[in-house]
């Protein structure tokens, strides 16, 4: 058994040396896919992260009539948190309104007061939501449920509607192309692997045929070309790792508050190309030894 292993893996770096050309070609091809796929890797990881950042900005606003008393306020208060989708909400008083104001545009309370003798902003209510009803959809379902209260009007409800649709379409849009860009970096190296394990058969194709002749079973004989792709895929997967966290240090976009990258994605070159080497070998073989 132990021997069996042993002549496998010998077959394997054999073959390799054999094919240095192929070889070099294949590892070269995973590596550059690979470090194409961690850069897609990072920037889909940093463009979620954005996009939380924006969705959680995301909010609505009743503004609530001055007519409204106390009683009234938190009448619609627990009538609003009762609406499904609903976190929390804020109640803003006049006196409070006012002071954000200030905050945005200066301190000019008095003079307005002043000027008009009464405070025009409106009391409100700030909205938040549950996390998984930050979209374009679900917030819609929020607005019209809100529109079904007796005390709120359509012209009550505040949220930036177009600003969520658009951050929806764009971020579907981008979701498929990191998806595109994926399928088509593993697919090419995966042909590239099967290519080189078929360059290797059609030379060693004299020694396969006596080998079946004399009994060896398939899977003796496809081993150590498993083994190869799979190293293959592991080189291909541990330089693009390496170039790639060079590359990093060299534009420190990681010690940035914008950009993170998280250390676990070097690993996960590392396996991505021992899986891409493995399933270029399994196509190679299935499909060009019988």
């Amino acid at each position: 058994m132990i021997a069996s292993i042993a002549f496998c893996f010998s077959e394997a770096f054999r073959g390799f040396r054999q094919a240095r050309l192929a070889s070099f070609v294949a590892i070269s091809t995973i590596t550059i896919s690979l470090i194409l796929l961690g850069i897609f890797i990072i920037i889909t990881f940093n463009l979620n992260r954005f996009v939380d950042y924006l969705r959680n900005q995301v909010e609505l606003e009743v503004f609530l009539d001055d007519s409204f008393d106390e009683a009234k306020i938190k009448q619609l208060s627990e009538k609003i948190q009762a609406i499904e989708g609903i976190k929390d909400i804020t109640f803003i008083s006049k006196e409070m309104a006012i002071l954000e104001y200030n905050k945005l545009f200066g301190n000019r309370k008095s003079e307005y007061l002043e000027v008009l003798g009464y405070n025009p902003l409106p009391a409100s209510f700030r909205i938040h939501l549950k996390d998984d009803y930050k979209t374009a959809s679900k917030i819609e379902q929020v607005h019209q449920a809100l529109l079904n209260l007796d005390e709120i009007s359509k012209e009550d409800v505040v949220y930036r509607r177009e600003y969520m649709v658009t951050l929806d379409k764009y971020i579907n849009f981008a979701l498929m192309a990191d998806l595109l860009i994926g399928a088509i970096v593993c697919l090419s190296a995966i042909l590239l692997v099967s290519n080189n394990i078929r360059l290797i058969i059609f030379s060693k194709r004299k020694i396969i045929e006596t080998m079946q002749l004399v009994g060896a079973t398939k899977w003796f004989i496809r081993l150590p070309m498993f083994i190869q792709g799979t190293f293959e895929g592991i080189l291909g997967g541990g330089f693009a790792a390496f170039i790639l966290f060079g590359l990093v240090k060299i534009t420190q976009i990681e010690i940035t508050e914008i950009v993170t990258v998280k250390k676990e994605v070097y690993g996960y070159l590392i396996l991505i190309g021992m899986v891409l080497g493995l399933l270029g070998s399994f196509n190679a073989t299935r499909k060009y030894l019988l």
